[in-house]
């Protein structure tokens, strides 16, 4: 009641001040100023409120930051000039505020000034923000008393209500920058000012968390990013394998709302739903900061009605109000990065050798060499983020690596291992031997590998006789040896092997066996040369292992003879069979030393020397004489005989053991001393004076320790029997002594035995010849029949035992008896041996023939006398040089001759057998006599045949190819032919070597020969064939004939080329690419775009690193001829006219040769944009407000489903430069996925017309990316489709007083300024601020010592027109002629956007003169004022009782 009396006094006091200054105000300055105006507050319930005794107020509450409130129970909200005005809203609650009180309005700046202090949670700007934020989703309308709680007023008052309680929020400090609520920290809630008991406090709370919840929405960032560039977090972009990304994801939900941009150039975003995929094709070089600025956004103007004093402890409460919409830049911050890694290089190696290894690091601009430390590592630091490619140099002794990628991550060391491992091969040692036993033997594998460590490694043979060392480290110089060899082998030489990478060495070791032969030196046990008629020809001897007789041999006239090769054993020995002539048979047994281990070659030669004793017998006589007559025997005492060998000729030229002197002692006996073998000649020398001496006789010495007796005596007898000896082919005489007969008488077959005494008295019943080859019985024969019989024969005949008839008669004193004798012949034996194809041994799939010594069946041989053959009769058989018989080996390599006489003889290879080479040594063999019962003798020799042999080679060439660098690159050694057999080669066993079998596979040289190791037979017929060539290269399939033809027997060395010896030449495998290019829409050929072939592994596709280059022809075709094997690339290298480049890279690997190898490429036409610029369908719009403008961008070609980014940028037609907007370029930007590759999208550009200031074309320049590239852009300057012409605000004054330019001052004058305008916006709210300015000074005009102002508010109807603003002032202090000029400001929402303010402008011009002083009046005028003055006051009195009558309902109205 106090306060409605108060005011009620108040509004009396005014009411006659009103009256007082009617009275007194005639003459008062009225003047314009900031604009203000008075607060209207409604109090609820009201009268009639279904509500009414409910709980619409609150307790005295205390807030943060010093705020408070008192106690009410109202809920109360307030406008701004009358009780139906637009809502406005308390900033300073507890300060106190009554309907009338006056504010002063401010515009955003307000909050410029507003002290930090009275709110710690968030800053003025903040603050101003979310009250612009919470208008823009609060109750923005009227409000009025007519609101009850249970009327539709009662949900507009609950709205209404819920945004106050924001604001209150807001200012006190109870929501932060997220609008989120903070704690109090023990003071009261805004919210309690509502009592959960308030009739509407579920729609107030309702309409609370809705406008919260969209002012949070509103200002929430995408969840990672902060609101200040000072918080923004850090991200670091990663490597993926392409780009740089990174890959966010919003929790608030509120990621589309936002558009992205940042500080550095390369950056791109792509937004998925609540994902955004940052990414960066190269590393940035430093922090980038990306800014995210929500599209769109606007807020309502802030207004604020202040009395100028802030805070908790303000005298009136300050209040706002919303304005029209603004633009409301809400925005994010984020940094990204990309720290740099390091990659380490780890460097492992069999051989530990891990120091100086040199490796090449190549990527992201990066081509470095590094080596490697002591210790096999090697960091390479500052290397962006991304993948690598290392690459170790390349060495022999290691295996190749690989090129390995490396993944190098921020700020993390990527290891990537290299492990060299040493490159490794294979050996096998293939074993042969002649003994067929070829498993277990050791082989040793030694030296130093090309990596210089040692090997020393050790291999047995298994059952087939392969010997393996695998995973052997490569070398050159190694050595391989066998090792622990069978002693009965010949200890193979070591080779030489070379073991390289991924091949498998062949080596081949044959175990040959130990061979001996002996010859064999007979000689005489006294004398050493033969004695006598004794020979050291003709003993036969055998060859016996243990007691098995293996073979015989005769001695040559030296007593020798030489034995073929045997294998070595333990038990070899010699033994005499038959002795020669005139020897004893040796019965020792001759070891012969043949030990395999007395021996390490293969051939052996041994010698035994071995003696014969001679035979021996003596000669003794009984020489006798007498007359004839008396038949009375009378000894010879001191007849002398000469005894000598026959063959010595006479008794001087005998050797002293030959030859001896007989004296004859009183009986007429002598004997001789032992005489060795042989035919000796008994010549008398001395006898009887007056006597006779006789003929010179033979006596034969053949049997050992005989004495041959003879009773001399040359007295006739009745009949004399002679024996003749004669040949019985020529039947000459065989002039020879001691052939011995007995006389049989056959008519009694008594033997005839004639009787000697003396010396000692001895029957003789056998007979031998002289040395006429005669013999006369000692004593005649009486008359009878007899026979001969022959007891031994002549040397060199074969005796005779048939029996020789003959008879004593009577009729001849003496008898004659022929005995004929057969000359002794012999045959001369020849072995022929010599290698043959005898057996095959198959490993691993390789057939090899083997060779062993065989009779060679075929060999021809002549045999020619070597000297004159004689035979004993003297007659000549075959004179020397004579062919004496021609012989061919049989299949087991023997001949014999047929009988020849005994001699000397040449034998003569004259043809050899297939496939040998002729042996043109030619042996001398001697026929030597056997004995006389040996029809016919014979000796041996042995040949060998050396085999023909053939080298077979081919030369190969390889095709070039200088463009792709194949040819020259050792291809060469990759090249490998097989030798296979064309028909099955059978060998002596009958094991085969199949057709098509594989005897060997051999690898090119560099110069491309290859010479094959295989050892072939003659008559092979083989075939090469390729087996292997470098990948580039056709491998062949023709067979190469290679045929082994016997060359004949002078021919050693067949050297065989295959091809004719023309080079065998690879042809380089070629393929074709054939390209398509088509349109991605319309799939027809595209002609022009150019392509590129390039080697796998390029990555930098240009012209100059192209091999080849194509074109697209008319029907889309493009193509690569002849490109070599391998895998390739081929890349779009410039795209035909209207086509965007297709990046992708097509590999193509080239197989076969032929090849045609099919890609389509397509290409997407490049992007057409075309745009149509309007604000809300308008080409022109009038620079009074916030706008958006709407750019509806047509588009062609581009891809459905794919996104795409348009960004658009307002240009100024008349700079050809970005519009800019307080400094900034306006831009817009949008996302969209079309669907068909034709269609629209629009762009929306928010900007504020209101400061532009002067008419301004905008064009819209619009850019299509996708993927972060540029594929289309609209920039037309003078295009009138992009084009929206704004027409800047233009008016222009003029002022008169009354309708006149000059005037008298009356003391109190009105200017009306009329105020014409163009380029408005109808409907739009503007104001015309003026200001009265002194033209002479160019300065405000003063009344009062204050500015002279007016406004006006004025909604337009039309673009064009006029509204008047008048100026009311007190005139009475201008004291001289005053020339005013009137200037005038248009704003809009408080922003200015048009002045008139021209000083000289004579339209805006009116000229004020004081007035001429009066005369004296004269006359009394006092009724007159009193009247005037009476009734002012009846005036000023009615007005003030109205006055406080609508005050007090006012007043009434608020309680």
């Amino acid at each position: 009641m106090k306060t409605q009396k108060f005011k009620r006094t108040v509004s009396l006091l005014l009411a006659m001040l009103m009256c007082v200054t009617t009275l007194f105000g005639m003459g008062t300055t009225a003047f314009a100023a900031e604009e203000t105006d008075e607060v209207y507050l409604i109090s609820y319930p009201r009268d009639g409120d279904a509500n009414y005794g409910g709980e619409w107020g609150h307790d005295s509450l205390s807030f943060m930051n010093g705020w408070s409130t008192a106690t009410s129970r109202f809920t109360t909200i307030r406008a701004m000039g009358s009780y139906e005005g637009n809502i406005c809203y308390c900033i300073e609650p507890g300060v106190p505020q009554q309907t009338g009180n006056t504010f002063t309005k401010k515009g955003e700046d307000f909050w410029d000034e507003y002290p930090s202090s009275y709110n710690s949670t968030i800053s003025p700007d903040d603050i101003k923000l979310f009250i612009g934020r919470i208008f823009q989703y609060g109750y923005t309308g009227t409000i009025s008393t007519s609101w009850r709680s249970q009327n539709e007023g009662g949900d507009k008052l609950a709205h209404a209500v819920a945004t106050q309680l924001l604001i209150w929020e807001t200012v006190v400090g109870e929501r932060d920058a997220d609008f989120n609520k903070v704690s109090t920290g023990g003071k009261s809630a805004i919210v309690e000012q509502i009592s959960t008991n308030h009739p509407l406090y579920s729609q107030i709370m309702s309409y609370y968390n809705s406008i919260a919840a969209s002012v949070q929405r509103h200002s929430k960032v995408p969840s990672f990013l902060a609101k200040s560039v000072g918080k923004a977090q850090n991200i670091e972009l990663e490597w993926n394998g392409e780009a740089y990304t990174a890959t966010l994801t919003d929790t608030n939900g509120v990621l589309s709302d936002y558009a992205f941009s940042a500080n550095a150039s390369g950056i791109r975003f792509s937004v998925s739903g609540n994902t955004l995929t940052i990414t960066a094709d190269n590393a940035p070089s430093d922090t980038v900061t990306i800014t995210a600025e929500k599209r769109n956004s606007q807020r309502r103007g802030v207004i604020t009605w202040t009395d100028g004093v802030y805070g908790p402890n303000g005298k009136l409460q300050d209040t706002v109000t919303y304005a029209q919409a603004v633009n409301d830049p809400v925005k994010g911050y984020l940094n990204i990065k990309v720290s740099y890694g390091s990659t380490k290089i780890v460097k492992t190696s069999e051989d530990g050798k891990v120091e100086g290894i040199s490796f090449t690091i190549t990527g992201n601009g990066v081509n470095k060499t590094v080596t490697t430390g002591a210790g096999g590592v090697i960091q390479i630091d500052n290397l962006a983020p991304g993948v690598y490619t290392v690459t170790e140099q390349s060495y022999d002794k290691y295996e190749p690596q690989e090129v390995r990628r490396v993944t190098v991550v921020s700020g993390q060391v990527a290891t990537v291992n290299f492990n060299n491992t040493l490159k490794r091969g294979t050996l096998i040692v293939t074993k042969t031997s002649e003994d067929g036993l070829n498993e277990g033997m050791k082989f040793h594998l030694y030296g130093t590998s090309l990596s210089g460590l040692a090997v020393d490694e050790y291999a047995v043979t298994d059952s087939t006789g392969k010997a393996v060392f695998s995973d052997v480290l490569i070398g050159t110089g190694y050595t391989l040896e066998e090792v622990d060899t069978a002693i009965r082998y010949v200890v193979p030489a070591n080779q030489t092997a070379a073991v390289e990478w991924n091949t498998v060495t062949n080596k081949s070791f044959t175990n040959i066996l130990k061979k001996w032969n002996v010859t064999v030196t007979k000689s005489d046990a006294e004398m050493g040369l033969p004695q006598g008629d004794a020979t050291l020809a003709g003993a036969v001897y055998g060859i016996y292992k243990g007691d098995q007789l293996v073979d015989t041999y005769t001695t040559d006239a030296n007593g020798r003879f030489t034995t073929k090769y045997y294998v070595c054993g333990d038990d070899w020995t010699i033994r005499e069979i038959t002795p020669s002539e005139g020897y004893l048979l040796d019965s020792s047994v001759y070891p012969i030393g043949a030990e395999a281990k007395n021996y390490a070659v293969e051939y052996n030669t041994t010698a035994n020397d071995v003696t014969e004793q001679i035979i021996k017998g003596r000669i003794a006589i009984i020489k006798h004489t007498d007359d004839g007559s008396t038949k009375i025997e009378t000894p010879e005492e001191g007849a002398e005989f000469e005894v000598y060998l026959k063959a010595a000729g006479s008794y001087e030229n005998a050797k002293k053991t030959e030859r001896d002197i007989l004296v004859c002692d009183e009986n007429g006996f002598a004997e001789t001393k032992d005489l060795p073998y042989g035919e000796y000649t008994v010549r008398q020398t001395k006898g009887w004076e007056g006597k006779e001496l006789l003929e010179p006789f033979n006596v034969y010495i053949s049997e050992d320790g005989k004495i041959y007796r003879f009773l001399i005596n040359n007295a006739p007898y009745e009949a004399l029997v002679e024996i003749v000896k004669k040949d019985a082919e020529t039947g000459k005489i065989i002039p020879a002594a001691g052939i011995g007969f007995k006389v049989r008488n056959t008519d009694t077959g008594e033997y005839i035995v004639q009787h000697i005494n003396y010396p000692t008295p001895v029957d003789i019943d056998t007979y031998y010849t002289d040395v006429t080859g005669k013999l006369m019985l000692p004593e005649k024969l009486p008359y009878g029949n007899y026979e001969i019989i022959e007891q031994c024969t002549a040397h060199g005949y074969v005796l005779n035992a048939e029996p020789v008839a003959f008879k004593v008669d009577g009729t001849k004193t003496t008898v004659t008896v022929e005995k004929h004798n057969m000359p002794q012949k012999g045959s001369i034996k020849l072995s022929k041996s010599g290698e043959i194809f005898f057996s095959v041994i198959e490993t691993d799939g390789l057939y090899q023939p083997v060779f062993a010594d065989k009779g060679l069946v075929g060999a021809v041989y002549e045999i020619t006398a070597a000297e004159d053959i004689v035979t004993p009769d003297g007659t000549l058989r075959y004179a020397k040089g004579t062919v004496v018989d021609t012989v061919t080996t049989d299949e087991n390599g023997n001949a014999e001759s047929g009988p020849l006489y005994l001699g000397k003889y040449t034998v003569r290879e004259t043809k050899a057998p297939y496939g040998m080479v002729l042996n043109g040594a030619a042996k001398t063999v001697e026929l030597t006599y056997a004995g006389e019962t040996v029809e016919i003798t014979e000796t041996a020799a042995e040949f060998y045949n050396d085999r023909q042999k053939a080298v077979l080679s081919l030369s190969k060439i390889l095709g070039k190819d200088e463009i792709f660098g194949i040819g020259d690159s050792g291809e060469i050694l990759s090249v490998q032919f097989g030798l296979y057999a064309a028909e099955d080669l059978i060998a002596a066993d009958g094991t085969v070597i199949p057709k098509d079998g594989l005897l060997e596979i051999a690898n090119c040289n560099e110069n491309g020969n290859i010479t094959f190791k295989t050892d072939i037979p003659v008559g092979a017929k083989l075939y090469v064939r390729e087996i292997a060539a470098d990948e580039h290269y056709v491998l062949s399939d023709e067979k190469y004939p290679m045929a082994f033809d016997y060359a004949g027997q002078d021919t050693a060395l067949v050297e065989i080329t295959a091809n004719g010896g023309e080079a065998i030449r690879n042809e380089l495998i070629y393929g074709t690419v054939k390209g398509l290019k088509i349109d991605s829409e319309t799939e027809k050929p595209i002609v022009g775009a150019k392509f590129g072939l390039f080697r796998s592994g390029e990555t930098e596709f240009t012209a100059e690193k192209a091999i080849l280059t194509a074109e697209s022809g008319k029907d889309g075709v493009f193509g690569f001829e002849k490109i070599p094997y391998g895998s390739w690339l081929v890349k779009e290298l410039q795209p035909a006219d209207g086509y965007l480049p297709n990046e992708e890279i097509y590999p193509v690997a080239v197989s076969k040769n032929e090849q045609v190898i099919g890609i389509t490429v397509v290409n997407d036409r490049i992007p057409e944009i075309g745009t149509q610029a309007a604000v809300n369908g308008e080409k022109e719009l009038c620079a009074t407000e916030v706008f958006t403008l709407t750019d509806t961008v047509s588009y062609k070609h581009l891809i459905p489903g794919k996104e795409y980014l348009l960004v658009g940028t307002l240009m100024d037609k008349s700079t050809g430069k970005a519009f800019t907007e307080n400094g900034n370029a306006v831009t817009a930007e949008t996302v969209f996925t079309p669907e068909t590759p034709n269609g629209t999208v629009t762009v929306s550009f928010t900007f504020d017309s209101r400061l532009i200031k002067k008419n301004t074309s905008l064009v819209v320049f619009e850019t299509l990316y996708k993927d972060g590239k540029e594929l289309a852009v609209h920039a037309d300057i003078n295009d009138n489709g992009q084009t929206v012409k704004v027409k800047v605000p233009e008016i222009g004054t003029k002022a008169t007083v009354n309708g006149k330019k000059e005037v008298t001052a009356s003391g109190r004058v009105k200017i009306e300024d009329t105020v014409s305008y163009k380029n408005l916006t109808p409907g739009k709210e503007y104001t015309v601020k003026g200001v009265l300015m002194n033209k002479a000074t160019g300065e405000p005009l003063l009344a009062d010592g204050k500015e002279i102002r007016s406004f006006f508010t004025f909604k337009p109807d039309k673009p064009d027109g006029e509204i008047n603003i008048t100026f009311v002032f007190d005139d009475s202090g201008l004291k001289t002629a005053t020339e005013i000029v009137v200037f005038e400001t248009l704003y809009r929402d408080g922003t200015e956007i048009a002045a008139h303010a021209d000083i000289k402008d004579e339209g805006q011009t009116v000229k004020i003169t004081p007035p001429t002083p009066d005369n004296p009046q004269t006359g009394d005028n006092s009724n007159l004022g009193f009247w005037i003055g009476l009734g002012a006051v009846a005036l000023g009195g009615l007005v003030a009782v109205i006055i406080i009558r609508v005050k007090s309902r006012k007043d009434e109205d608020d309680e």
